[in-house]
């Protein structure tokens, strides 16, 4: 632990990123993918994985060139500081719109599923007043958190899964490769945007004793995630099939609905996904609450963030409320992850890396590194 200099271990920052990057669209993961590809869905979330390893390489290239700088501290080094601050600006906007409709779907999803005849505004204020709390403990409360739940989510989820197996239906996944290369390539570039949590590593360097080694913690977590994900998939779509899977909105829930524990240990499978996808969704929304602030904080040169967190709730609360539905929620969050996240995932990185090769910036830093 690292409680004096609000630092977290290379372990820490892997089981954020799996974390982030499983609670981003776990539960609809299956619909998407069948949309696309119908019986290949599992495919091409493997080939999303794939292309997501670009983002991670110009990602971490600019951390292994920066390894103690966030996006900030160095695209005021590469280029200005106005231009630092308007990408500030943005990145900071994006991540409160997210929260926002993240914690919708979470408040949507809890409504149905567990608390029905209590209203979506009290599920959410809720939720943002819990999220508030851990936001203002700074980052290694949040990778505490994280190893804590990274036990409690991702074993007893696999092992239900294991359940379903015996359910699956060959001709619901055969033919396979029966897509064309051009879907292949859409569909990849599409599933690769269910990655996007990666953009919160040009954030997180600065609060890891060890930023050099988180490229290859980057890599291993993006190849979990990969596995899970499309493991989820191929279930998913093996059971229902590709036609019935597109037209379920939570597909994952149904599934688990479908599954029968031995004994009768566990009635409700689908309250129990819900738990755990509650637990990974908190994270996630945290994530964007104190990266935000931790923005603000740059921009406006404040020496403190925590201050920060209380006057965005009822911002993030309004954007919460705004889409009539959860079809609009959902529709809003496709064009922010791939018309807006694919912006800090690839273009801007890219920029900067480029200009500081160009430059011949980050070598003093680099060397200055301890490993």
């Amino acid at each position: 632990m690292f409680s004096q200099n609000n630092k977290v271990s290379i372990r820490q920052i892997k089981i954020l990123i799996i974390l982030n990057l499983f609670s981003n669209t776990s539960l609809i993961l299956p619909r998407l993918a069948s949309e696309i590809a119908a019986e290949d869905g599992w495919i091409i979330v493997i080939g999303g994985a794939i292309v997501s390893l670009v983002y991670v390489w110009v990602i971490t290239s600019l951390i292994k060139l920066f390894p103690r700088q966030d996006i900030l501290s160095y695209t005021e080094l590469i280029f200005s500081r106005p231009v630092a601050v308007i990408i500030g600006i943005l990145f900071a906007i994006k991540l409160v719109i997210l929260a926002g409709l993240e914690i919708r779907v979470f408040g949507e999803l809890v409504k149905q599923t567990l608390l029905r005849d209590t209203p979506i505004e009290i599920i959410v204020i809720t939720m943002l007043f819990v999220v508030a709390y851990l936001t203002r403990k700074g980052f290694e409360a949040r990778a505490r958190m994280a190893e804590l739940l990274i036990f409690v989510v991702i074993i007893p989820l696999v092992l239900i899964f294991l359940f379903t197996i015996p359910d699956i239906e060959i001709y619901h996944i055969s033919p396979i490769f029966m897509m064309d290369m051009k879907t292949f390539a859409y569909g990849s570039l599409i599933m690769s945007m269910i990655y996007s949590g990666l953009e919160l590593l040009l954030l997180s360097a600065p609060f890891v004793n060890k930023p050099k080694r988180i490229p290859k913690a980057a890599l291993t977590s993006v190849i979990f995630v990969a596995v899970l994900n499309g493991t989820i998939c191929l279930l998913t779509i093996g059971t229902f099939g590709p036609i019935e899977t597109s037209r379920q909105l939570w597909p994952v829930m149904s599934i688990m609905q479908t599954i029968h524990l031995p004994g009768s240990l566990i009635q409700r499978q689908d309250a129990l996904m819900v738990s755990f996808w509650i637990m990974t969704v908190f994270l996630l929304i945290n994530a964007y609450l104190f990266f935000s602030t931790h923005l603000l904080k740059k921009v406006t040169r404040l020496k403190e963030q925590n201050f920060l967190v209380l006057p965005l709730l009822p911002i993030v609360y309004l954007i919460s409320l705004m889409p009539d539905n959860i079809v609009e929620t959902y529709d809003w969050l496709r064009i922010m992850t791939r018309y807006v996240s694919i912006l800090f995932l690839l273009p801007i990185p890219l920029i900067l890396l480029i200009g500081a090769k160009l430059k011949g910036l980050g070598e003093q830093a680099n060397k200055k590194e301890v490993s």
